[in-house]
């Protein structure tokens, strides 16, 4: 009261704060950065390493696993997961949400540079970096193109000239180059010409590395001067390494380089191809970094490339492929447009009910002040404009009108007792006061428990909650201070009916409008008469009506086991990612002509007005970016499709349009398909599918074979698709046993056989990196000898090649010092927590993913692992369980501590529970809405659940507190309960229908956000209709048992 009274006495003050709060609160949301999700709070460093030829196996057990174990010791490692890849380590240590990322990036880089003098000798450093588990796929591609350049040039371009300048940018994170071919300087030996010279690759090894070096001179002072000197180490061109000198013949002659050999500018052998519509190109993933903006980041980066391209040789190209943020902005602008159509709704409910656009006027006043109010705090709080603050200002629109609604609806009636606009302001609000704010303290407290959640259910709730509960906040405090004063200065004292027909009479100029309020307050007015007359019934027949509640609500638990499960909705992105794999040990080569007619499969399906771009990526580079590929080898690749805007399928359709298309065509090809987008990846930690299972194990063979046990029952199970196991065990392998001994009569060792055969096989710059720079652009570049790619097309080719060391210079055919063997090997190798693991992923089809889950495990029940193998569920399952077990606990925290708010307020133990009957009765509605629309249960609905139970007991607030209130005026318990719910009918039906008018644009618009609207929605129409005659009846039971029901009022 004391806050109504100041605002009607200082006028102009109020006017102050309102304006101040319109400039701030604009700025405000101009600044506040806006993304799909909140910040994800949770720090995570990654550690990558490189051997470069090291086996996956030997990669783990030398570098991944000893890395996991010395760095495992940094404060507050909750987690650790590792990829062990061909020559690349990947290890990722997660750490508790307290603890700081910058902490936890110094304690990992400390921990990981002390175990280097572990790693054995030739290990490249490892490279620690932040990683953010929600920003696991790129923003953006950015491609690199240009019709005079060849795949060596254009990878050079965005290697050294567009990487460096792309990580300038604020919040980029830029660290890999996909497609094209790596420049190197390579002598390719001749065979025949060594063994006629008995020389080996090695001799021409050490001829590079002895007559290219990278060694300072020194300086000289000669008299005065001080001389730098500078000898002729590297030279200036490719064509002089030819001339080099490998050895002097028996006669004196030298054997030159070119003699044996030929030095060309040339590439590394191709692993990883990019194509880009069917052409050959290069692309550099856009992430952001760990709390940068996407939308800021991908606007930066535009904005950047002009100037960049400034800079490249003339002819390159570039374009911003993929981006993700226009689904951002397409999400975040939809949110926005479902508000206001919603907030336009409501106000358009609002002045049918009140019959005057002066109050409607008001209302639309209040309502944008307590939203811009709620962006002042969200930016002072350090929080961004993402898919859930705006749902939580979406879902609170309702529940602002609702404040306003109260007391301008109380104002009008004061009006009608003859009272002037200033009293009637004063006194109406005064009235309200105590009970609105019971009604946002009990909204506000239902959010809470977000305080004890953790995880996904944590990480999206606590925004949500945060813009709810400022809003509401200064939506009380406008509906005590702004709404009086327009009230006072707006409305009119009310005159006699007569006289107003009268006026209209005379008033030629009255609108249809007015005609259609007043019929619309007439039938209002037959209906709270009609109603009236029901309660009679209701409160005669109360034992009845409280047992069918009861039993109702008994049999609307029902509904519950037939409404789905997930953990968020899945939303159409307008992107597909096809991922393929073919037999283990496909050359590079064949699986980008496989994927070559798989995409124009894919063009023969989906229609060209629909499909935008496809992006296909072949195979791996065994460099940095196979810690951001889901490849593992030359066999694997993943194709992106990017739909246009007004396509007339969604991904999900065309998902399903291809999967059986694709897999008639291609038998020997494995598929699985991604619609999630970014929004999915970043929910589910950027796993492929919603299901994961993993095989926990020591020996990989046991792991693989219950795997495949438990890949063939999912298969099995309905809903299931795109059934598979991540880990290949069957990688082609062929064994080199060099006898030892043998070799070391020949004056031959391990070392001098390996070096030989890697020189054969891929490069010397394996063991023995030697660099040359390129004095025209000032870059360096690998430099080494081998064979070339052609030169070995069998295993006895391989078994031929000549092998020398120090002590033999007359070459060894490696048959004469080894045998030969095939066997296989894993391609990839996983740790969950140092321990080995195998995934199986599955997708979900026409089913829900809990349900789907649930039967996997039972079909798996009955598999019983060998001691020391364990079967564990995780990803979004987990997850989702996780979250569900979290909201379900904040649930009944949130019923407790609304309870004991009430109690405070009402100064009561009976009435809080009384009140709190509205709950199991929003819950009625919240299933039925669910089953009747097909809404699974999910984060989202949870949410609208839970502000639910706000707005439903906001209902029976007002009316329980003016039933007590004519009780102590002197009337028994039934004329008190009557007349409060008739007096309390209209602005319960406003708030109700605000409520469900504001969230129905969301209800019907198929966004992330849908199912909270529709439970909102579903639990307020429940909890009002019903509320209308249960509360009453039950009000009477408690408050007067023995009272029976008379017709007069």
């Amino acid at each position: 009261m004391g806050l109504v009274r100041f605002a009607l006495r200082n006028p102009h003050a109020v006017v102050v704060m309102a304006l101040t709060i319109l400039l701030i609160g604009v700025t405000s949301f101009i600044r506040t950065p806006a993304d799909i999700l909140p910040t994800f709070k949770t720090p995570a460093v990654q550690i990558l390493t490189l051997y470069p030829g090291m086996p996956a196996d030997v990669m783990e057990a030398d570098i991944t696993t000893r890395l996991e174990r010395w760095t495992g010791q940094a404060n507050g490692v909750a987690r650790q997961e590792s990829k062990s890849m061909v020559g690349v380590s990947v290890v990722r240590d997660f750490f508790r949400p307290d603890i700081d990322p910058n902490t936890a990036m110094s304690q990992v880089t400390s921990l990981a540079m002390s175990d280097l003098y572990y790693l054995p000798p030739g290990t490249i450093p490892p490279m620690v970096m932040p990683f953010d588990p929600t920003a696991n796929i790129p923003l953006a591609l950015l491609s690199v193109s240009s019709p005079q350049l060849d795949e060596t040039a254009l990878y050079d371009v965005a290697y050294f000239q567009l990487r460096n300048r792309l990580q300038g940018i604020s919040g980029v994170i830029a660290p890999a180059v996909y497609g094209g071919k790596l420049r190197r300087i390579l002598a390719y030996v001749d065979r025949d010409r060594l063994a006629s010279r008995n020389l080996s690759p090695m001799d021409v090894v050490q001829a590079i590395r002895s007559y290219n070096l990278m060694i300072p001179t020194g300086n000289a002072k000669f008299g005065d001067k001080d001389y730098q000197i500078n000898a002729n180490s590297m030279v200036p061109r490719v064509e002089d390494i030819n001339d080099f000198p490998v050895q002097i013949n028996a006669n004196g002659a030298p054997i030159f380089l070119k003699d044996v050999a030929q030095a060309e500018d040339t590439a590394q052998i191709q692993t990883n191809v990019v194509r880009i519509n069917g052409r050959r190109q290069v692309y550099i993933p856009i992430y952001r970094q760990p709390g940068a903006n996407t939308i800021a980041v991908v606007d930066a980066l535009k904005d950047t490339i002009n100037d960049i391209l400034s800079r490249l040789p003339k002819g390159v190209n570039l374009n911003v492929v993929m981006d993700q943020s226009v689904y951002v902005r397409e999400a975040i602008a939809n949110l926005q447009h479902e508000g206001i159509l919603g907030a336009a709704l409501a106000a358009l409910m609002v002045l049918l009910f009140l019959g005057s656009p002066r109050s409607t006027g008001i209302i639309l006043i209040s309502l944008p002040l307590s939203i811009l109010a709620a962006f002042i705090g969200l930016y002072a709080a350090g929080q961004s404009i993402n898919s859930m603050t705006l749902g939580g200002l979406a879902l609170a629109v309702g529940l602002l009108m609702d404040q306003a609604i109260i007391v301008i609806e109380n104002t009008h009636r004061h009006l009608h007792m003859g009272k002037p606009p200033l009293q009637a302001a004063l006194e109406a609000a005064g009235e309200v006061s105590t009970p609105v704010l019971v009604i946002t303290v009990t909204i506000v407290v239902t959010f809470f428990p977000v305080v004890f959640l953790t995880g996904i259910g944590q990480f999206l709730f606590t925004p949500l909650a945060i813009s709810v509960a400022l809003a509401l906040g200064a939506s009380y405090v406008l509906s005590m201070t702004v709404v009086p004063v327009c009230c006072a200065w707006f409305l009119k004292a009310h005159r006699p009916a007569v006289e107003n027909e009268r006026e209209t009479a005379r008033r030629k100029w009255v609108v249809t409008a007015d005609g259609l309020l007043r019929a619309f307050d007439r039938v209002y007015l037959r209906f709270r008469s009609r109603y009236e007359r029901w309660l009679v019934g209701a409160l005669r027949r109360r034992r009845l009506l409280l047992g069918g509640t009861g039993a109702a609500f008994a049999a609307s638990l029902l509904f519950l086991p037939a409404i789905g499960q997930e953990l968020f909705p899945h939303v159409d992105a307008g992107q597909l990612m096809v991922r393929v794999r073919l037999p283990s040990g496909t050359r590079v080569e064949k699986t980008e002509a496989v994927v070559g007619d798989i995409e124009q499969t894919i063009r023969e399906e989906i229609p060209a007005r629909d499909l935008q771009m496809i992006i296909s990526n072949i195979g791996v580079l065994y460099d940095w970016p196979a810690a951001y590929t889901s490849n593992s080898g030359p066999m694997d690749a993943f194709i992106n499709l990017q739909f246009t805007e007004h396509r007339s399928r969604t991904a999900q359709e065309y998902a399903a349009r291809l999967r059986p298309a694709l897999q008639e065509r291609f038998p020997g090809v494995e598929f699985s398909y991604d619609t999630g987008g970014l929004l999915t990846a970043a929910l589910n930690f950027g796993l492929p599918s919603p299901i994961n299972i993993q095989v926990e194990g020591n020996r990989l063979d046991v792991a693989a074979e219950l795997a495949e046990e438990i890949r063939a029952r999912i298969t099995r199970v309905a809903g299931t698709t795109d059934v598979r196991i991540q880990q290949k065990l069957d990688y082609p392998q062929i064994g080199i046993n060099v006898d030892r001994i043998k070799a070391a009569y020949l004056g031959l060792t391990q070392e001098d056989v390996v070096k030989n055969v890697v020189t054969t096989l891929n490069s010397s710059i394996n063991f023995a990196p030697a660099f040359w720079i390129d004095h025209r652009n000032g870059n360096h570049y690998f430099i080494g000898a081998q064979y070339r790619e052609s030169a070995i097309r069998s295993l006895e080719t391989l078994e031929n090649i000549p092998i020398t060391g120090p002590r033999q210079r007359t070459p060894v055919l490696l048959k004469d010092l080894a045998t030969f063997d095939r066997t296989s090997a894993p391609a990839e190798i996983n740790h969950h927590n140092i321990t080995r693991v195998i995934d199986i992923y599955a997708n979900v089809a026409g089913r829900d993913v809990g349900r789907t889950a649930a039967e996997i495990e039972r079909a798996i029940a009955d598999i019983k692992p060998p001691e020391g193998y364990f079967i564990r569920m995780r990803g979004e399952v987990a997850s989702m369980r996780e979250s569900f077990a979290s909201l379900g606990f904040g649930l009944l925290m949130a019923m407790a501590l609304v309870y004991l708010v009430m109690v405070v307020l009402f100064r009561s133990f009976l009435d809080p529970l009384i009140v709190l009957v509205a709950v199991p009765l929003g819950l009625m509605g919240v299933l039925a809405m669910l089953f009747v629309t097909g809404t699974h249960l999910s984060i989202p609905a949870l949410m609208g659940v839970m502000m639910m139970i706000g707005i439903a007991v906001s209902f029976n607030v007002l009316l329980t507190d003016l039933a007590n209130r004519l009780r102590q005026e002197g009337r028994t318990w039934e004329e008190a309960i009557r007349a409060a719910a008739s007096i309390r009918l209209r602005p319960k039906l406003m708030t109700a229908l605000a409520a469900a008018l504001g969230l129905a644009p969301m209800a019907v618009a198929g966004s992330a956000n849908a199912p909270l609207a529709r439970a909102v929605i579903g639990g307020v129409i429940a909890a009002t209709v019903l509320t209308m005659f249960v509360l009453p009846a039950l009000l009477l039971a408690v408050k007067d048992p023995a009272t029976e029901v008379s017709d007069e009022g």
